[in-house]
């Protein structure tokens, strides 16, 4: 199976809400089901934050120089 390199996580190519995200996260890597989808998001996205670009922006949304979509 050939890995995509702008996608590795193969998630649909749409904007996610963070809990969706976290969401989508769980039910490709599982995860505790003591951690919310919020806080398994988050815990995510610190550590690959170049998925950020994944996340619907909020209106007062400061760019993250990590990121390299906004």
């Amino acid at each position: 199976m050939k890995d995509d390199q702008k996608n590795p996580l193969g998630l649909d190519n749409k904007q996610y809400t963070i809990e969706e995200f976290g969401d989508a996260i769980r039910n490709k890597f599982g995860a505790d089901k003591t951690i919310s989808n919020v806080m398994l998001g988050e815990m995510f996205l610190t550590t690959y934050p170049i998925y950020s670009c994944k996340i619907k922006k909020s209106k007062n949304h400061i760019s993250q120089k990590s990121c390299g979509c906004c």
